[in-house]
């Protein structure tokens, strides 16, 4: 337990909070969560109210470390693996073969949530953009250009994340722009509010390269001084539940399954990801994508953003307990 500040943190109450939580979602779309970490995506649990035993287990390796006014946590829970032995004796991790699993159980919450009429008709109001962009490049340099292939619609990806997070969190209706520094924030207690902080840069850079991730996200608590200006008070250097750190397969690991193929038990390559290309003549090149993994990355980061309210939702109620003014 770490005390500092106005706030007093105990990673015991997040726990019994966030038992409590896996009770009561085990059965739902929210359930394939509780795989990535805390559950043997091998084994049938059956009703979780079982195994309660074990569930404080897996939820007491959680530590909060405090360096002044920043949160960070560690948690050092043990990480299924599979182990086996090669031909000549020696220990081989495959875990690897746990992703299809943890893939198979995830698709299927999907279909439950997808299930639900209004969450599609919101998916189909904001999602109507390209995720890809052309390149016209000299041949010559093509095989340069394509080290950070596929190339992304930035500003399509970040107004479409931008309109997730109103979506999913509309009690953060205020906002503050300051530079490249975007808070989205809520009352609190007292004088204080409660904000979601990001600059998307690191995104921005990370779609440059050809990289498919989450924007990175903190959560503050401060004060107002005046317009712009903010007393920070608390920053938790992750927005995230610290036993659900991803709620789903991060935007990486799910482009790694639907684009790479197995063809043996050691190896796998790189398949189609729909980058593709033309000869345009005089030496030109059209880079393109054909958009065949679109939609389906797409619904994946709206179903990320749900993920990340509903398991954040009681993060925030254990932060708010935890807050003294």
């Amino acid at each position: 337990m770490n005390k500092f500040s106005h706030i007093e943190l105990d990673e015991k109450k997040l726990s019994e909070k966030t038992l409590k939580y896996i009770l009561k979602n085990q059965n739902t779309c929210l359930g394939s969560s509780l795989f990535l970490n805390i559950l043997d995506p091998r084994i049938n649990y059956g009703d979780l109210n079982n195994h309660i035993d074990f569930l404080k287990e897996r939820l007491s390796h959680l530590q909060f470390t405090v360096d002044y006014d920043t949160v960070e946590f560690e948690n050092n829970i043990d990480r299924y693996q599979v182990l086996v032995l090669d031909d000549l004796g020696r220990t081989m991790d495959k875990s690897e073969i746990l992703t299809p699993i943890l893939f198979e159980k995830e698709s299927f919450s999907k279909e439950i949530f997808w299930q639900n009429q209004e969450e599609e008709t919101a998916y189909q109001k904001i999602s109507n953009f390209s995720c890809f962009e052309d390149r016209v490049v000299n041949e010559k340099k093509f095989y340069h250009i394509m080290l950070n292939a596929p190339f992304y619609n930035v500003k399509g990806w970040i107004l479409f994340y931008q309109a997730l997070l109103d979506l999913k969190f509309p009690e953060f209706s205020e906002k503050i722009v300051s530079g490249k520094i975007i808070i989205k924030y809520r009352p609190f207690k007292d004088k204080y509010f409660l904000g979601i902080e990001t600059d998307y840069q690191s995104c921005k850079n990370n779609f440059r390269r050809g990289w498919w991730e989450a924007p990175e996200y903190k959560l503050i608590i401060f004060e107002k001084i005046d317009g712009k200006k903010i007393n920070r008070v608390v920053t938790f250097e992750k927005f995230v539940h610290p036993h659900f750190d991803s709620p789903i397969f991060d935007f990486y690991s799910y482009y790694g399954s639907m684009t790479t193929r197995h063809i043996s038990e050691r190896e796998r390559i790189l398949g189609d990801d729909g980058t593709t290309k033309e000869l345009l003549g005089d030496g030109a090149v059209r880079i393109y994508n054909t958009e065949i993994y679109s939609d389906d990355f797409k619904r994946h980061a709206y179903f990320y953003y749900d993920m990340l309210y509903h398991t954040t939702k009681e993060y925030m109620k254990f932060i708010e307990d935890s807050f003294e003014p």
